[in-house]
């Protein structure tokens, strides 16, 4: 389908959209309503650098992947040992799920931000985050360190124990005891939190007016795609453009079944290939599949011809019985009746059986008009079209009369005026 096509059934089915968009935005703003509003509160710290091993460079030792740190405080131990402090506030999860870490890269800064449906909650929630990885972050590097300061002792105790003296054995012995000492104090500066979490600070957001600028987007989406679906799988033809693609034959639109123009182009596509005055007149047939009477298109069909000075003879099958259908209507008589006419208009009521039709239609009809809605069931038209497939394209006639915008096109009172004008001019 060409993207013309596919936004032609959109519009069509533009009351679909508007339905699906206007329950999207309803569920929004009653799931917002539910939600509430939520707040962010955000934690800033930095990161020192922990020196581990006593024989690494300097260059080295202040080295800080963020990246890792920042994997770090997200990770799901810092979010325990956090939920561990806030006691039954809240779970480990639920901080996982509502933080959000953040680490400019090439620098030693992090922030959490924690969004809660309160701002107290909020804060708290950060700054736990924050202080726990701060410990996390010295019990590693204690670990680390205490196994240095283990080896360290142990060179210490064996110096100590040789008795040795001199310049050189002190300086060894004075080193080793400043690398202890660096390495006891490597758990003491993580890091420090630089800008704790404040409830007053906390910034609200998603409030209503978000949820209905979401419902929105997302109901213009669903409500595209409904109507879409709802085209495809209707068993209505719906539109012009549909009843086209279904058949695969020229389809002539009226407005309305008043639409004078849409009747001169019915009129010109029957008459086209008329011969005014021939012995044998065109016989042209209406049936109709949708809620117009075929007798009103009949009637209009009728003036429409007159106006042109065609000689035009207008009936109905009513008339006739099944049997002599079958017999062969129209007889010799019957046509000898219609001798010197231009145009001979038959309308089939609804409740004559296919079969008959395309046998009239085999025999007699040179055309046959079939009036078609939006209500129309597609099988009723694969039907007709299928019982009819002995006549050439040409000659079967799709008209797409539609939906009258004022109550009075369509109303009773108007059919049966329309009707009694073509009974008053001496139409069966």
């Amino acid at each position: 389908m060409l993207l013309s096509e596919i936004w032609g059934r959109i519009v069509f089915r533009w009351k679909t959209v508007c339905t699906v968009l206007v329950l999207t935005v309803i569920v929004a703003l009653g799931f917002g309503v539910v939600n509430g509003t939520s707040y962010s509160a955000k934690t800033v710290l930095t990161v020192n650098p922990l020196t581990t091993n006593p024989f690494s460079s300097a260059t080295a030792s202040q080295q800080i992947n963020i990246t890792t740190e920042r994997a770090i405080l997200g990770s799901s131990e810092v979010a325990r040992r956090a939920a561990e402090d806030l006691g039954e506030e809240a779970s480990a999860a639920s901080l996982s799920e509502n933080a959000r870490i953040e680490a400019p890269q090439g620098s030693q800064v992090l922030t959490v931000t924690v969004v809660d449906a309160n701002p107290q909650r909020a804060a708290d929630k950060a700054n736990a985050l924050a202080a726990a990885y701060l410990e996390f972050r010295a019990e590693g590097a204690a670990q680390v360190a205490d196994t240095y300061i283990k080896a360290i002792d142990k060179r210490i105790e064996t110096l100590s124990q040789t008795g040795k003296n001199g310049s050189s054995y002190e300086l060894a012995l004075a080193d080793l005891v400043n690398q202890r000492n660096d390495l006891s104090l490597v758990a003491e500066n993580p890091g420090r939190i630089i800008g704790f979490a404040d409830p007053a600070d906390a910034g609200s957001y998603a409030g209503l007016l978000l949820y209905a600028v979401a419902g929105l987007a997302g109901g213009l989406v669903l409500g595209l795609i409904a109507a879409v679906v709802r085209d495809r799988l209707s068993k209505t033809v719906g539109n012009a453009t549909r009843l086209a693609e279904l058949t695969g034959l020229e389809v002539l639109a009226l407005r309305n079944p008043a639409d004078r123009e849409g009747m001169r182009w019915i009129v010109r596509s029957q008459i086209g290939t008329g011969e005014p005055g021939t012995r044998y007149p065109k016989a042209i047939g209406l049936l109709g599949l949708g809620r117009t009477p075929e007798a009103r298109i009949r009637s209009l069909l009728y003036q429409g011809l007159k106006a042109r000075e065609q000689h035009s003879y207008s009936m109905s099958l009513a008339a006739i019985s099944p049997e002599e259908l079958d017999r062969g209507w129209p007889d010799s008589a019957a046509r000898s009746a219609w001798a010197g006419m231009d145009t001979v208009l038959i309308g089939i009521p609804t409740e004559v059986a296919d079969s008959r039709v395309a046998f009239l239609s085999d025999r007699f009809l040179d055309s046959i008009i079939l009036l078609v809605d939006e209500t129309t069931p597609i099988t009723a038209i694969s039907r007709r079209v299928a019982f009819l497939g002995g006549m050439s394209q040409g000659a079967i006639c799709l008209v797409f009369i539609e939906k009258p915008k004022g109550h009075s096109e369509g109303s009773p009172n108007r059919d049966s005026r329309e009707i009694k004008v073509e009974e008053s001019a001496g139409v069966i």
